[in-house]
């Protein structure tokens, strides 16, 4: 029988988690040329949308030009370096700079400068294009790539996921975006990473919040250098959530999508390095990993919700905090400078551990029960008596854990 996974076992050093050489190394080698989600097509669907996005400190844009093409530019003028567009809507027939007014045609060519002769004599306009970035669509959502010739094309890195179904059209329009919150971890972005394909943690860290989910009863499959998760706990086939997060939420009166009373798909996609996508039958959740510093990771969430029919995903659960299957359960945190409950379906706030008015295991949040675990971890990392101990064996288990840190030195070595 062939194996999911390698037999697990640490690859990375103990320092690669905590030394900024070996972060420099990986935006050098990995994220200044990985592919990262931007967004859904539907928002570029018409000749002049745009939307704007970013890949760590890279600040990116997508554009759909005349000819219906997708296009991805730097969001940089030439000129002096301002962000040529903001947020998402529509350019019109050309591209031009807020600041000078400098214009480029959607291929991203340099079109007009004002003024021209009187300040510049003439202007070099055809090397002074925009930035060319790397794009790239499936299932309805958008990817940028910061590398204008990324070495691993977007058909090679996307490849595999049709083999897994895909349960939401994203231009349906039975789903409606909810809102987006921005979790600030004190660990570096393998930490995370890492402990989010560990399956052999669920059914003990995450009990009260996720269920019984033992390693017999998960399961994760390699896709690429990507992994798609499932839970194995019902008779038949895999589904996206776990029987105690299904009860938590229809409980809670959340609003199923139609014909998602089964949901034969998966409910983890980690698409590696920076992106998690989280389908549900009450929803979707994109998160986006960004490594602040060597020990400090942002993890942007965005939410959906259905558009119609049955109660918000807030909706109260077990007596206390709006719960959203979506976003981890339930909700019980202050956002920054605000005295009132932290609702991830309201304005973009940052969640940190300080803001809890609860211990984490308290919280009811599988997403701050995980945030506690992971700074535990890094903090022990500067231990010297820190070391990895035998990883448990399973796709249900760590040996996801060993196929991640392996795409990892394949692109910044030992």
């Amino acid at each position: 029988m062939t194996r999911e996974f390698d037999t697990p076992r640490q690859l990375l050093p103990r320092d690669s988690y905590f030394d900024d050489e070996w972060l420099a190394r990986e935006r050098r080698t990995l994220f200044d040329r990985c592919w990262v989600w931007a967004g859904l097509e539907a928002d570029v669907a018409a000749p002049g949308d745009f939307l704007t996005t970013r890949v760590l400190d890279q600040q990116l844009f997508v554009l759909r030009d005349d000819a219906g093409a997708l296009r991805a530019f730097h969001n940089v003028c030439r000129h002096r370096g301002c962000e040529v567009v903001e947020g998402k809507g529509n350019v019109g027939k050309a591209i031009r700079c807020p600041y000078h007014r400098w214009t480029y045609a959607m291929s991203g060519a340099l079109r007009a400068v004002p003024n021209e002769d009187a300040c510049f004599g003439s202007v070099e306009r055809e090397r002074l294009s925009l930035h060319a970035a790397a794009v790239g669509v499936h299932e309805g959502m958008v990817y940028v790539n910061p590398h204008p010739e990324p070495p691993e094309p977007f058909e090679e890195w996307i490849a595999g996921l049709d083999e897994h179904a895909w349960p939401h059209d994203l231009g349906a329009g039975d789903l409606k975006f909810a809102g987006e919150v921005t979790y600030e971890m004190r660990c570096n972005w393998k930490v995370f990473y890492e402990n989010a394909v560990d399956g052999y943690h669920l059914g003990y860290l995450h009990d009260r919040t996720l269920g019984p989910l033992y390693p017999d009863r998960n399961v994760w499959r390699r896709v690429g250098r990507h992994a798609v998760w499932y839970s194995t706990e019902r008779d038949g086939a895999p589904q996206s959530s776990s029987v105690l997060t299904a009860r938590f939420a229809d409980g809670a009166g959340a609003a199923r999508l139609p014909g998602h009373e089964a949901a034969a798909y998966p409910g983890v996609v980690m698409l590696f390095p920076l992106t998690i996508l989280s389908p549900s039958p009450w929803g979707f959740y994109v998160s986006i990993l960004e490594p602040v510093d060597a020990e400090t990771t942002r993890m942007r969430a965005m939410s959906w919700e259905p558009s119609a029919g049955g109660a918000s995903p807030t909706a109260d659960a077990r007596g206390s905090a709006g719960f959203s299957p979506v976003a981890g359960g339930v909700l019980p945190c202050k956002p920054e400078g605000s005295g009132r409950r932290f609702d991830v379906f309201g304005e973009p706030s940052v969640m940190r551990l300080d803001d809890l008015d609860t211990h984490p295991l308290e919280s009811g949040n599988f997403q701050i029960e995980d945030m506690w675990i992971c700074e535990k971890i890094q903090r022990n990392l500067h231990s010297p008596k820190f070391e990895v101990g035998p990883l448990a064996d399973g796709p249900g288990a760590e040996s996801p854990i060993t196929h991640f840190q392996q795409s990892v030195l394949e692109h910044v070595g030992g």
